[in-house]
């Protein structure tokens, strides 16, 4: 359902005239110029009313990665990829051009972060102003001021709206010097929903007991509030995190992790916090505690040198030491030497010492180690701190393969006394060569089926545990991987996993590696599986119903197959139209059960079921689908039984064995079991779509899941056990969710009772969020567009929803939401899968001199009908259309469109279509105005989205005809896409806008009649 549409833009005046009904005159106006101004002025364009997360960007197209969608161009700016902040676009804002944002709904009180990216194409500009504009009943704006910097240079502002501001937006014009390119824009609530950035990699100060670990901290968006440390053992299951508070004037963090285990690897993990409970990545390393002391009296705390060796003047000294009561003094020229320490081989050692220097500015301090291999030794520098404070250092060195020992020297030659303290020499444990989990083992392919394999594994394990298993898998033949995730189970040995969505009888590629926490990712196991064949979920399935079902998952990816549906009074209608129209015959053709509509119902039924039997013989795909009427009523009962509600206790009834309404149920449904099983033995297999659209509650069967689960159940057990129908492919088919359709999964009654899955899709409303949750919760089942009113896009469906195996147009929709010349390309398309050609070729409509856009006639009186049709932008002021039977041109009834010009400056009303207008030349209609001096809009839409418009100024009270040229039709400024070129041969929309113009704010009154597409006669142009 529309929520939205753009409005017009509007002329400050203009030559178009109105005449009255007994002459005509023709006329030119300067709409171009005056709707361009218009379009700055009067005329932003409005995003739709979405449901979005709080803090998402409410700018649908803030990058121009889909071109200029969604953005006012005003002059030329375009759309690059010469400069791009983020993804591959950007917009390249020439001199003297401009434009603005799709506006957007905000709301009073709330805060919003409003910024951008801008570059300047060349230096020289000092600086300029991008506005945020804000409207409603109050109206202003304000600057974001940008430096004229060559660099990407981003600017916001916190924007808390005011009573009566509804709206805001970008608007920008480029008065400098020089191009410049915008990128990035977001307009969004002010919730923090960014990721503070990662901390620095830290250093370490290695203990026996302990790790000290040093950082540079992170920034955010909004504010850093802490450091989350989390470490443990690498061979314990469980994580010990400790919160570090961040400080707004600290750029440097240390933290001493105590009480470890001496000679142990840690596994340490260091990420930053928002206020809102944004995280940074991590940043992960191992880091190893060193074993007990090799030296002996390292710290001088026996208050002698021994047994270290001294040469010169060393002694201890109890003052100004570090820590404990003594140090070793050295004098210049002075050295000390440790006895021979013994070492293994090919292990690191922890080497490390306090130390500071008495001189102002020291010389030489020589520190080296020497490993032993017998009586060779080979010595190590080591690094010597001169500080004249004390200053810890620490090295680590490794011994060889076949070293013994280890001594230590320590030289003196910085001109003046150098004091050690605490030194230290530990043996620290090897630590692992990968920070990831290893690869999982014993990955195999216990079995499949036509859509799925049977994978089981190893559970894995690494030094940051296993958070999930990521599960890759493709086929062979293709580049492209899917991938999903299995979550750890602690204490899980061995991991089971049915891997769904693939195609029958084809060979895949899967790989499953383990992802660990700090998101580490372990080298892949693989194997290959081949999927098999699929049948119905009907064990004993006809061999034709079998075969259906093949065809259908051979062209899962591949083609589309065309459909059309049929009332079961006229069960060939529409099919044969569809056919005449495109020169194709459909390959799916459809009808349905229904209810009663008058006359002898069992003869129209078995006409139906006739019909389907000829179709089946000719080559077509058969579905038919049932309105079942309420059990408890009537077997003449209508449309209005198909609608009407049954209460909880009344459904629990119909889907419990021996009630009253289970019996009446079940009577139904024998009925229709005679006609399948008529079907049945003619060979004919039917794709049976019962109880549609159960997710709304449209139908007595809807909105109830449990319930209507067991009425399924109910059905497919009484069809396929009693009435043995072997013919039927089972289709599922919820509607479309929306605002009046809920979540579709519940109501899915399992991979058991289920071929086939479809979606009723109406109002062009093909979203990709519909196609992707109806893809995962098939399974690789085939799926399909179950209803539609507007015709699919091939080439959207190529490219984005491949998977659909068909679609079905509802019979008169065929026409009434699609342009002949849509209905022809999609059957023609070469994905388009049909029944064979008619051999007379597409229609040709004859040339025509005129055609009814709307002459209010059909609506039989009823302003309900006609508001179906007409609807309000509800972006504008308040519009309500009626139908009239006192002000028109022609007929019995015309429009009355009472309408309110206010804030934002216009109110307007417009209908869908599917038409085409061939030959004609201008738009043709009847007015009675109402002296307003307001601006009334002329708007039509192609089907591909581009936009023309014209205006009229409202004057007078007279009634009369007023035509407007085609020529005068011209791209609202607000307007993007399109090639500039107008294409009669497929309009989907026409509207009328009234806007302020020359008059004033308030209320008026207009009559229309007669709307229509024209040739121009030769005597008027």
């Amino acid at each position: 359902m529309r929520t939205s549409k753009p409005k017009p833009a509007v002329s400050n005046g203009g030559l178009i005239q109105v005449v009255a009904q007994t002459g005509k005159t023709w006329f030119h106006s300067w709409l171009a110029v005056a709707l361009f101004v218009a379009s700055i002025i009067v005329a932003p364009v409005m995003a739709p009313v979405t449901s979005q997360a709080a803090g998402e960007n409410l700018l649908s197209n803030p990058g121009f990665e889909a071109g200029d969608a969604n953005w006012e161009k005003w002059g030329s700016p375009v759309v690059t990829t010469t400069e791009k902040h983020g993804g591959e676009h950007s917009l390249q804002v020439k001199r003297n051009t401009g434009g603005a944002s799709v506006s957007v709904a905000v709301q009073e009180g709330k805060t919003y972060r409003v910024g951008l990216w801008v570059k300047f194409a060349g230096a020289g500009v000092g600086s300029h102003v991008i506005d945020m504009d804000f409207f409603g009943t109050e109206q202003g704006k304000e600057p974001l001021a940008f430096t004229g910097s060559t660099d990407w240079e981003y600017q916001q502002l916190l924007y808390t709206p005011e009573p009566g501001v509804e709206y805001v937006r970008f608007s920008f014009w480029n008065n400098t010097s020089m191009d410049y390119y915008i990128d990035d824009a977001v307009i969004r609530e002010n919730v923090d929903i960014e990721d503070p950035t990662t901390p620095g990699a830290w250093q370490t100060r290695h203990e026996p007991e302990a790790l000290a670990l040093t950082w540079t901290g992170s920034t955010d968006d909004i504010g850093v509030e802490s450091y989350q440390l989390s470490y443990k053992r690498t061979d314990a299951p469980d994580w010990n995190t400790v919160s570090i508070p961040h400080q707004e004037t600290v750029t440097q963090y240390t933290y001493t992790l105590e009480s470890l285990d001496p000679f142990s690897v840690y596994a340490v993990m260091l990420r930053s916090q928002d206020g809102a409970g944004n995280t940074s990545e991590a940043v992960m390393g191992l880091e190893a505690t060193p074993g007990s002391n090799l030296l002996v009296n390292g710290d001088w705390e026996t208050g002698t040198t021994a047994p270290w060796k001294t040469t010169g003047t060393v002694q201890t000294v109890t003052y100004d030491t570090y820590s404990g009561q003594y140090a070793a003094l050295l004098q210049n020229y002075s050295q000390i030497r440790t006895t021979g320490l013994p070492v293994e081989k090919d292990t690191t050692y922890l080497i490390s010492y306090w130390s500071r220097s008495a001189a102002e500015t020291p010389d030489t301090f020589t520190l080296k180690a020497g490993f032993y291999k017998g009586c060779i030794c080979q010595w190590q520098p080591i690094l010597a701190n001169t500080a004249s404070e004390w200053t810890r250092s620490e090295q680590q060195l490794r011994s060889g393969a076949k070293d013994k020992f280890m001594q230590l020297l320590a030289k003196n030659s910085t001109g003046a006394d150098l004091f050690l303290d605490q030194m230290f020499v530990g043996a620290l444990p090897e630590l692992p060569a990968e920070l990831a989990p290893h690869a999982p083992s014993g990955f195999q392919v216990k079995g499949t089926d036509g859509v799925s394999a049977e994978l089981e594994w190893e559970a894995s394990t690494g030094s940051f545990g296993v958070r999930e298993y990521r599960i890759s898998y493709k086929k062979a033949a293709n580049t492209e991987w899917d991938s999903l995730t299995v979550p750890y189970v602690p204490g899980q040995s061995l991991y089971e996993y049915k891997l769904e969505g693939l195609s029958p009888e084809s060979l895949y590629d899967i790989e499953v590696r383990a992802v660990s926490e700090g998101t580490a990712v372990s080298a892949a196991s693989t194997v290959q599986a081949t999927t098999g064949t699929m049948s119905p979920v009907n064990p004993d399935a006809s061999e034709e119903a079998a075969a259906l079902l093949d065809r259908l998952y051979a062209t899962v990816g591949n083609a589309v197959y065309t459909g059309q549906h049929n009332y079961y009074e006229e069960p060939t209608l529409w099919y044969d139209q569809a056919a005449e129209l495109t020169g194709y015959y459909p390959a799916l053709w459809g009808s349905d059960f229904a209810y009663y509509t008058g006359g002898d119902f069992a003869a129209l039924r078995q006409a139906m079921v006739d019909e389907a039997i000829a179709k089946s013989q000719a080559g077509a795909m058969v579905t038919l689908t049932y309105h079942q009427p309420r059990p408890m009523d009537s077997a003449t009962a209508g449309w209005e039984s198909v609608t009407a509600d049954v209460t909880e206790a009344e459904m629990t009834d119909i889907v419990t064995p021996g009630t009253a309404l289970y019996d009446q149920w079940a009577a139904q449904m024998d009925e229709v079991a005679g006609y399948l099983a008529q079907l049945k033995d003619a060979g004919v297999p039917v794709l049976w779509r019962p109880y549609h659209e159960m997710n709304a509650e449209f139908f007595w069967w809807g909105a109830r899941p449990e319930l209507f689960n067991q009425l399924w159940s109910n059905m497919y057990d009484r069809f396929t056990h009693m009435h043995g129908l072997d013919n039927l492919i089972w289709v599922w088919s919820p509607n479309a969710e929306s605002s009046w359709a809920y979540d579709s999964a519940p109501y899915y009654p399992g991979h058991g009772l289920v071929d086939v899955l479809a979606m009723d899709i109406y109002n062009n409303d093909y979203r990709d969020t519909y196609y992707n949750k109806l893809v995962q919760l098939s399974g690789g089942r085939p799926i399909a567009i179950g209803e539609n009113g507007e015709l699919p896009d091939m080439e959207m469906l190529r490219e984005k929803q491949p998977r659909y195996v068909y679609f079905m147009t509802w019979s008169q929709y065929l026409t009434d939401k699609n342009s002949l010349s849509g209905i022809q390309s999609v059957y023609s398309d070469p994905r388009a899968r049909n029944n064979g050609e008619t051999g007379s070729g597409p229609y040709v409509p004859p040339p025509m001199d005129s055609y009814i856009i709307d002459d209010f006639e059909q609506y039989g009186g009823s302003d309900s009908s006609l508001r179906s049709k007409w609807q309000r932008n509800v972006s504008g002021n308040a519009a309500t259309v009626t139908l009239d039977t006192y002000q028109l041109n022609s007929g019995t009834y015309g429009l009355k469109l009472d309408y309110t010009v206010g804030n934002p400056g216009y109110a307007g009303v417009y209908r869908s279509m599917g038409k085409e207008w061939p030959g004609m030349e201008g738009i043709s209609f009847w007015l009675q105005p109402d002296d307003s001096s307001r601006q009334l809009a002329v708007q039509f839409h192609e089907t591909g989205g581009e936009v023309w418009e014209a205006s009229y100024r409202i004057e007078g009270t007279a009634a009369g005809l007023v035509t407007i040229p085609f020529t005068e039709f011209v791209n609202p400024g607000w307007s993007s896409g399109g090639n500039g070129v107008m294409d009669l041969g497929s309009i989907k929309e026409f509207g009328f806008y009234v806007a302020q113009g020359n008059g004033s704010t308030g209320s008026g009154t207009l009559y229309i009649d007669d709307v229509k597409a024209i040739k121009l006669s030769v005597e008027e142009e």
